[in-house]
């Protein structure tokens, strides 16, 4: 955050998952369960007066499944905030939904290697884009003990007094569904 009038942080968190017929793949039913949870948690973690998040989901069809089962925090796969990579592999799951043998992303962190994105890679991914945590490179995941005390942190910091200049920014929130977005 910088500046007098730039206010809070503003932080996009777009979750892309397969659907065919309404139906989704086991790996991204996990990782909107995962997600959901660690945008909720990181919005009660982050005043509004350190970060704004704004969450987004976006229904993929097969023809974008290299896309499906990805997080992304302000344009950036929450992985690589720490450090991590994705790539693919078969998914049975998505394969029964598509009708043909088909791979779908997973992801590496940490030397941790899920299906799904988890809650914790989400979270601190939404600290780092906050300018919380550190970001690749860095211990990676942080501990529920280090979490908490950087939102304590977060939450305890005293006001700039260059803010006063301004209104603060209300918090916003979104949720975009619909095939095809992005």
């Amino acid at each position: 955050m910088s500046g007098c009038c730039s206010g809070p942080a503003r932080i996009v968190v777009e979750f892309d998952y397969l659907t065919v017929d309404g139906n989704t793949c086991d790996r991204c039913g996990d990782t909107h369960d995962a997600v959901r949870a660690a945008v909720s948690d990181a919005r009660a973690a982050l005043p509004s007066s350190v970060a704004v998040i704004d969450y987004l989901e976006c229904e993929l069809t097969s023809g974008r499944l290299d896309d499906s089962n990805r997080v992304l925090v302000n344009g950036r796969p929450a992985e690589e905030w720490l450090g991590g990579v994705s790539m693919m592999s078969d998914c049975p799951s998505c394969s029964d939904l598509v009708g043909e043998s088909v791979c779908c992303r997973e992801i590496e962190v940490g030397g941790v290697r899920t299906e799904a994105v988890g809650r914790d890679v989400v979270f601190d991914a939404i600290m780092a884009a906050a300018g919380l945590a550190g970001e690749a490179g860095s211990a990676g995941l942080s501990s529920l003990s280090s979490r908490e005390d950087r939102a304590a942190e977060a939450s305890s910091r005293p006001a700039d007094p260059a803010s006063t200049c301004c209104t603060p920014a209300p918090p916003t929130v979104t949720l975009v569904t619909g095939p095809g977005c992005g």
